[in-house]
C-alpha cells in the first residue's frame, strides 16, 4: 500500500493487525453475560457439551437467533478435524475470527473516506483512530451479537457506498449483507430502515433497486429461520418471538429502566472524561454537519429509538462503534471548515491532542492485555491440569455457576462440582482426585488431607503486603489439590 500525502498507511495496518491480536489473545472470557451464555453455551448444546436444561430462559422462549451459534459450531468442528477440541483455544480462534471481521470493516471505512477527508493531519488521525481508539481493539475480539451486528452492517453500507457504477446486483447483495446484521442483532431493523430510507429519498435507488435491496434482505432472513429451524427443532420465527418477550411482554424492562438520559450520563462517565466528552460531540455535530449522509440517516432510528425504550444498556450502542472514528475525524473537518485550519497549529490544540493520544494509548495497553472475564483463568487451570476425573469441592459460591445457569462450556466432563459445609466432610478418595476451593489464603492440613495450593486469583506476592490486613477484607479464590496424609493411604 503506497504512502497517501506522505502517511505511513502500511506501518499502521500493521501496527494495527498487531495489537488486534494480541488483544485477540489475551482478552479471554465476555464482556457482558450476554457474550457467552447465549452464543457459546447455545452452541455448545448443538455440540454435546451441555444440557437444554442448563441454558438461559431465552432458549426455552426461542427468542435467540442462532446464527451466531452456528458460526462457533462451524469453527469448533472445522478445526476439531486436526485434533483442536480445547475451548480455550477455540474461544480464541473466535475472538480472532471478531477481529478479523472488524479489521476488513475498518479497511472498508478507510477506503472509503479516505477520498473525503483532504487535510492530512486529519486523514493520519482518521487512520489512527480507526484502528487504535482505545476500545475499538478490545471490542473487536468480542463475538458478541452487539459488536458483530454492527461491523456487518458496516461492510455491507461501506460495500454499497464504494460502487463506482452501481449495478443490480450490487442492491441486491448489499441488502443480503443488511439482512445478515439482523440475523444478528434484530435492533439492527432500526439501522436497516434508515439505510433504506436513505436509499429512497436521498440516493433515487429506483423502484427496481429498491426491490432487490428488499430481496436480499428477504433471502437472508429466510436463512436465519432456517438456521433456527436446525437449533431449535422446529419452525420458530425467533425474531417475532424477541420482540414479544422484550417489547409486548416487558421482559426486558424487568431488568431495570433508565431515563431518556441515560447513554448521555454513562458514555460520559464510562467512556473516560474528559475523551468522552469528544465521542458524544462527534456523534451530535456530524448529524448536524451531515444530515443528507447514509450514516446520519442509518444512525438517527437506531439511537433515537434506543433513548426511549425504558430499559438501557451501554452495549446496546456498541454497533455504533465501528463508525465513530470517521464521525470524530468528519465533524473536526466540518468545524475546522467553519473556524479554519490554522487552529490546529495553536498550542492548546496541539496540548489537548498530545493528552488525548497518551491517555488513548494507555487505555489501548491496559486493555490488549487485560482478560475481559479473570475468572476464566480458574477454569484454564483445571481443564489444562485434571483431564482425569477429578471432584471440586466449595464451601461458598460454585465458581461455575454464573447468571443463573452453569459454565459448561469451559468444564470437562469428569470434572464434578461438590458443595460442602467444611473441608472435614469431604471423604477421601484414591480413584478421583480432591480439589477444594475456599477464601482461605492459609489452609491448615488436617487429619485426612495436607492440601497443596494450585491456583489463586490473586497472585501470593501481593498477599504479603496485608497493609491495614486488607487480604482479611478481600474476596478471592484459592484452589488447593487435597494430598491424602500418610495415615489414610
Amino acid at each position: 500500500m503506497v504512502n497517501y500525502e506522505g502517511i505511513p498507511f502500511k506501518k499502521v495496518y500493521i501496527l494495527g493487525a498487531l495489537i488486534f491480536i494480541i488483544t485477540a489473545w489475551f482478552s479471554v472470557g465476555y464482556n457482558q453475560f450476554d457474550e457467552h451464555f447465549q452464543i457459546l453455551e447455545f452452541a455448545g448444546l448443538k455440540l454435546g457439551l451441555t444440557s437444554q436444561a442448563n441454558l438461559p430462559w431465552e432458549y426455552e422462549c426461542m427468542m435467540r437467533p442462532a446464527f451466531q451459534p452456528g458460526i462457533v459450531c462451524i469453527i469448533y468442528k472445522t478445526v476439531s478435524l486436526v485434533g483442536i477440541t480445547n475451548p480455550f483455544c477455540i474461544s480464541f480462534i473466535v475472538r480472532l475470527f471478531s477481529a478479523s471481521l472488524t479489521f476488513l470493516g475498518i479497511h472498508m471505512m478507510i477506503r472509503l473516506f479516505t477520498p473525503v477527508i483532504k487535510n492530512p493531519k486529519l486523514l493520519y488521525a482518521f487512520l489512527l483512530l480507526s484502528f487504535l481508539l482505545w476500545f475499538v481493539p478490545y471490542n473487536s475480539a468480542r463475538f458478541s451479537s452487539d459488536t458483530t451486528a454492527g461491523v456487518i452492517f458496516l461492510i455491507g453500507s461501506a460495500w454499497f457506498l464504494l460502487r463506482h457504477k452501481l449495478k443490480p446486483s450490487d442492491y441486491f447483495l448489499t441488502g443480503i449483507l443488511l439482512g445478515i446484521s439482523f440475523l444478528t442483532k434484530y435492533q439492527m431493523a432500526l439501522m436497516i430502515l434508515g439505510f433504506a430510507a436513505w436509499l429512497v429519498t436521498i440516493h433515487k435507488a429506483g423502484v427496481r433497486n429498491f426491490l432487490l435491496f428488499g430481496t436480499g434482505i428477504i433471502l437472508a432472513a429466510a436463512l436465519g429461520v432456517l438456521i433456527d429451524r436446525w437449533f431449535y427443532g422446529e419452525w420458530v420465527l425467533t425474531s417475532f418471538n424477541y420482540f414479544r418477550q422484550n417489547i409486548l411482554l416487558g421482559k426486558a424492562s424487568g431488568f431495570g429502566i433508565s431515563p431518556w438520559y441515560y447513554y448521555f450520563e454513562q458514555v460520559f462517565m464510562n467512556a473516560i472524561p474528559p475523551l468522552s466528552l469528544v465521542y458524544i460531540l462527534a456523534v451530535l455535530m456530524y448529524l448536524w454537519y451531515y444530515p443528507k449522509d447514509a450514516l446520519t440517516w442509518a444512525i438517527v432510528p437506531f439511537l433515537v429509538v434506543h433513548f426511549l425504550i425504558p430499559h438501557k444498556e451501554i452495549r446496546f450502542l456498541f454497533p455504533v462503534i465501528g463508525f465513530l472514528p470517521v464521525m470524530i475525524i468528519r465533524s473536526a473537518d466540518g468545524f475546522l471548515q467553519k473556524k479554519g485550519y490554522k487552529l490546529l497549529e495553536h498550542s492548546a490544540t496541539k496540548i489537548s491532542v498530545k493528552l488525548f493520544w497518551y491517555l488513548n494509548i494507555l487505555m489501548v495497553i491496559i486493555l490488549a492485555f487485560r482478560p475481559a472475564d479473570a475468572q476464566i483463568s480458574l477454569y484454564q487451570k483445571l481443564w489444562n491440569d485434571y483431564e482425569s476425573p477429578a471432584k471440586l469441592y466449595f464451601t461458598g459460591d460454585n465458581p461455575y455457576h454464573r447468571a443463573a445457569v452453569d459454565v459448561n462450556f469451559y468444564k470437562r466432563k469428569s470434572l464434578v462440582i461438590v458443595r460442602v459445609d467444611s473441608l472435614q466432610m469431604i471423604i477421601p478418595s484414591h480413584d478421583t482426585v480432591g480439589l477444594f476451593l475456599t477464601d482461605n489464603p492459609d489452609l491448615q492440613a488436617d487429619e485426612q488431607f495436607t492440601p497443596v495450593l494450585i491456583y489463586s486469583s490473586l497472585p501470593q506476592w501481593v498477599l504479603r503486603f496485608n497493609f491495614n490486613h486488607w487480604v482479611d477484607r478481600t474476596y478471592f479464590w484459592q484452589i488447593y489439590e487435597l494430598k491424602t496424609t500418610p495415615k489414610q493411604q
